[in-house]
């Protein structure tokens, strides 16, 4: 099914279960689309689950403007509102959390019931004072300069880098049979949608943002880990009012896609806590 938002752009979306029941809205991750929770869809019974490929991924539209977390986080919004929703459970992974991040700094806790904040950093870029943002405090401006140089003079290498980074032991390996499954990916989705995105989520801070956050929160964790430092879930927890942590044992940042049964049982666990 598709929403037109009020920029006219189409939303691709899948509404399943009983609409009388707990809705939940799954926010996908940078690059992907909403297959990243194709398993919790179909096993989470007993749930309104409702997911959509952000508007420049899978098979929404792929606008060459209008890109940043500032339009998903409408996107969002409207997304409720077309869908008459209220008391909604937002589950956002990595991209998608950022996109929870800006929600709350736009609408604040706007027909919001709980959250779910599976694996990211309130801030992705590292600096002197800040060492909780990705790549294990490594990723700085000059890395940031360094990875948007990437994109533009190659997109399938970039994001066979990032599949390193996501999981380090592929570092070594011969990995043409996943350069070509990112190939495959890469052709089906914007260019511009990816590089866009990559620069809003690194420019934002949401440190304040989290402090503004009352409604339960589900802290999903990976450790060790391998993006995103598991030392961020101590930091989210002083900072949200009513946090629940889950820390995924054993897993990298790939969690939710690669260990779907453990993801969904998991969070069946919190949403009878709420």
């Amino acid at each position: 099914m598709y929403f037109k938002n009020s920029q006219g752009y189409n939303i691709y979306y899948e509404d399943s279960g009983n609409k009388e029941d707990q809705a939940l809205i799954f926010l996908h991750a940078w690059g992907s689309s909403m297959a990243d929770f194709a398993y919790t869809l179909d096993h989470l019974d007993g749930y309104r689950r409702i997911a959509y490929d952000h508007r420049g991924f899978g098979r929404s539209d792929k606008p060459n403007r209008d890109m940043s977390l500032r339009h998903l986080a409408t996107d969002l919004k409207e997304m409720i509102d077309y869908l008459d929703l209220d008391n909604v459970v937002v589950v956002g992974y990595s991209m998608g959390a950022c996109v929870l991040y800006k929600y709350i700094e736009m609408f604040g806790e706007y027909k919001i019931k709980s959250l779910v904040i599976c694996d990211m950093t309130p801030k992705v870029m590292n600096d002197e004072e800040w060492k909780l943002g990705i790549m294990g405090g490594r990723f700085g401006h000059k890395e940031f300069l360094v990875s948007m140089a990437r994109q533009f003079d190659d997109m399938s290498d970039a994001y066979l880098e990032l599949y390193m980074d996501i999981n380090p032991e592929l570092r070594g390996k011969d990995n043409r049979a996943l350069k070509r499954v990112i190939d495959m990916d890469l052709a089906g989705n914007s260019y511009y949608s990816i590089t866009a995105m990559w620069f809003s989520i690194a420019y934002e801070d949401f440190r304040k943002v989290v402090k503004k956050i009352k409604v339960k929160t589900g802290l999903f964790f990976a450790t060790p880990g391998s993006m995103i430092n598991p030392e961020v879930v101590g930091y989210l927890e002083e900072n949200i009012e009513d946090s629940y942590v889950c820390m995924f044992e054993k897993s990298t940042h790939g969690f939710v896609g690669n260990k779907p049964r453990y993801f969904t049982r998991e969070l069946e666990k919190f949403l009878e806590c709420i």
